[in-house]
């Protein structure tokens, strides 16, 4: 068996990412179906135009891509809204998905608590 003939296709990795773009994937034999969600610019919009300390410019990054994933699985074109809100250091979260490609997301944060938290190494 020293060569073995699998018949695994294999495609050499494209010279340059491609960012805001969602590819979806479906791996037959194992009845496997997902999405892979890759943003660049438009996450960087979103966060550049606020001055959110790391730690929730980080959460509301990962709920932009939470939200765009889950979005752009729907089968129709319109708007998938993922809305939080807590009593905690981050009061609430707005993620606004609209088909096929637009998206809009803030957060709102007690500064003191959330500096509180970062000062106490709490925010991992």
């Amino acid at each position: 068996m020293n060569n073995p003939n699998l018949a695994i296709p294999v495609r050499a990795p494209a010279q340059t990412g491609v960012d805001d773009t969602i590819l979806p994937f479906e791996v037959s034999a194992l009845d496997l179906r997902g999405r892979i969600v890759r943003l660049g610019p438009a996450v960087d919009a979103v966060l550049s135009s606020h001055d959110y300390p790391l730690p929730i410019a980080k959460l509301l990054g990962e709920a932009i891509v939470l939200t765009v994933m889950l979005g752009s699985s729907l089968k129709f074109e319109g708007r998938f809204i993922l809305q939080t809100q807590s009593d905690g250091p981050v009061r609430m979260l707005v993620v606004d998905f609209t088909s096929p490609g637009n998206v809009r997301a803030c957060a709102r944060f007690d500064a003191e608590r959330v500096a509180a938290a970062i000062a106490a190494g709490e925010d991992k």
